[in-house]
């Protein structure tokens, strides 16, 4: 007998319900006849024909004890049956829906989905979508033919809770909405995502599956056969179905090219979040845009353990608030000087409400700060607030003066202090696992030659010059306090 005509016989035995019925009850425990007729509710001749049948294919076997077994062989079957018999229970969706685009491996084990649920209804499978990214706790995956707009809210949503997103579009679809025709709080929404580095964006030149995958559960659907996603496919939570639809996703992602973000406008803060799992570190890279930078500072700070950075950083005049244990990395150092260049720019002088760089507040964290150039700010460059303990080490605090960039103090005049530690008073015990800074360089008025000043009248040569502080002539500026 040829293989093909073993194939037609096997499909033929296998074909007929009440012996597919047998082989699925004895992939359970091995039974005698009488078992499977009182189970299956067929008389004992019939299941003694079926199994004899089962037997000859060598699907089944029978023991010296009666009992029949589910074959090594008949097991296989039965797993590759399931892919046919998933296919065939949605043979009207798999008739006008394609699955050309789809990896054959991951054809061949399509029955993977078979304990999804159907979705023949629009709203419905919105509804699911943003199941997906509402009960997400870790990430959220999407293969899309288009970024998902009317997912929005739920996505930025899911960021202040330090979800992490992958995305990966069409490269012809990838085009910036027109963000002029969008209302304020969406457009600033929408260009948060693409520069947070909780969002990786990639693009393929062809999309042809759909994808929503969370650590919770997943939707997919397939193309019509004109090449349209219309919102209708297969959800699931069951761990197979899962298992499918992320290994697809991460077969594309692993395929897709990386996409460029475009701007973000207002710093927001999410909540700090333990991150668990490989993506504990993450590295930026500075713009010198403070509608870019700032955001994507303060999103790392608030969603991973470790931060590398990289490049120059201009935060305008926000602050970076610290409120879980991360470390917080400059890359690179020359000539004994960090690499790494974070300033602030655009405050308005004079002011009376503190001002920060960087500030440090939250319950028993532990913090480290390190190998950054820090060029220049107003009030103070890092507060440490609170917390177990905080590290700074081989930082490098910088200004060309103090002028025009310290708190009024009214007679006191104007102060600049690079580094605050303690709480709100000398005596509050705020770290009891303690403050270590070492190797740190502070420098708030730089020679001449090097371009700084001290006062605005340019007198600082003079002996019996003093400074007007209720003008704002001249700063007071304490390195450490």
């Amino acid at each position: 007998m040829s293989g093909t005509e073993r194939l037609y016989d096997l499909m033929f035995e296998v074909s007929n319900e009440h012996r597919h019925n047998i082989m699925l009850l004895l992939r359970g425990e091995a039974k005698r006849v009488t078992s499977v007729s009182k189970e299956l509710g067929l008389t004992t001749p019939e299941v003694s024909r079926h199994v004899s049948r089962l037997s000859e294919m060598e699907l089944i076997s029978k023991d010296v004890e009666g009992f029949y077994h589910l074959t090594p062989f008949g097991s296989m079957v039965l797993t590759l049956l399931q892919e046919f018999e998933f296919v065939s229970r949605h043979t009207q969706y798999f008739a006008s829906h394609t699955h050309e685009g789809l990896p054959p491996e991951y054809v061949k084990r399509i029955g993977e989905l078979s304990e999804s649920r159907h979705i023949d209804n629009i709203p419905e499978f919105f509804r699911q979508i943003e199941r997906v990214i509402t009960e997400a706790e870790e990430y959220v995956w999407l293969l899309v033919d288009q970024f998902p707009l009317n997912h929005l809210s739920l996505i930025v949503q899911a960021i202040e809770r330090a979800v992490r997103f992958r995305i990966v579009e069409p490269r012809n679809r990838v085009v910036a909405p027109d963000l002029d025709a969008m209302a304020p709080e969406e457009s600033r929404a929408l260009t948060r995502t693409k520069i947070t580095p909780l969002v990786e964006q990639r693009m393929l030149d062809e999309v042809n599956v759909y994808l929503y995958v969370s650590d919770g559960s997943c939707v997919t659907a397939f193309p019509t056969l004109r090449g349209e996603n219309e919102y209708k496919g297969f959800m699931a939570s069951d761990e197979a179905s899962h298992k499918w639809c992320r290994e697809l996703f991460l077969h594309h992602w692993d395929k897709a090219e990386q996409r460029m973000p475009v701007p973000v406008v207002e710093v927001k803060r999410g909540k700090a979040v333990k991150v668990e799992g490989a993506s504990r570190r993450t590295v930026l890279v500075g713009r010198e845009r403070p509608e870019l930078d700032a955001q994507a500072l303060q999103d790392a700070v608030d969603s991973f353990e470790e931060v590398i950075l990289k490049g120059r950083f201009n935060l305008g005049t926000s602050t970076i608030i610290i409120k879980k244990s991360l470390v917080l990395r400059g890359e690179g150092r020359t000539d004994d000087i960090p690499d790494t260049k974070i300033y602030k720019e655009g405050w308005t002088f004079p002011f009376i409400d503190q001002q920060y760089l960087l500030h440090v507040r939250g319950d028993s964290i532990d913090v480290t700060i390190e190998n950054i150039h820090i060029e220049n700010f107003n009030g103070t460059c890092i507060n440490l607030r609170n917390g177990n303990s905080v590290t700074l080490r081989g930082n490098r605090i910088t200004l060309e003066s103090g002028l025009g960039r310290g708190l009024q103090f009214g007679n006191w005049g104007d102060h600049v202090v690079g580094i605050t530690a303690g709480g709100e008073s000398m005596y509050q015990g705020s770290f009891p696992g303690g403050v270590v800074i070492e190797d740190n360089y502070l420098d708030f008025a730089l020679s001449y030659p090097r371009g700084g000043f001290i006062t605005n009248k340019g007198t600082e040569n003079d002996p019996d010059y003093r400074p007007d502080l209720l003008n704002h002539e001249a700063p007071i500026c304490i390195g450490i306090y």
